[in-house]
């Protein structure tokens, strides 16, 4: 994986798969960290929760409400939200999509074992 990412040019990749899931695209793998962009189209993100890792999301398109913990807050393009560890938090609506977010994880994190869902796991497409 490269040292360097177009935000636009991973949305416009995205955007040509037609993903029927949510779509996934990997952008980097640190010692300690691992990043992605995740684009929830019109599919609410369920509530779920990592209990050993922390997240930074940035809202890079569309508006939701969304949950961490107790909070809901409106979230649009250019805000970021910090989950913290074993935080339940998730979408509760999408108001005006796709919504897509550039998801920062740490410690590296294995999302089939490590992540814990309230409700049914959603399908994810991984996007090259």
């Amino acid at each position: 994986m490269s040292n360097f990412h177009s935000l636009t040019e991973t949305l416009a990749a995205i955007a040509t798969t037609k993903p029927s899931a949510m779509a996934v695209k990997g952008l980097t793998v640190g010692e300690g960290f691992v990043a992605g962009v995740l684009q929830c189209g019109d599919h609410v993100l369920a509530m779920h929760r990592q209990p050993n890792h922390e997240e930074l999301l940035v809202v890079l398109e569309g508006e939701a409400t969304f949950r961490v913990g107790d909070e809901l807050r409106e979230i649009r393009a250019g805000d970021f939200i910090v989950v913290p560890r074993n935080a339940v938090h998730g979408t509760v609506a999408v108001k005006q999509g796709p919504l897509s977010l550039l998801s920062v994880f740490t410690p590296r994190i294995d999302f089939v074992r490590e992540v814990v869902w309230e409700g049914k796991q959603p399908a994810f497409q991984m996007v090259g």
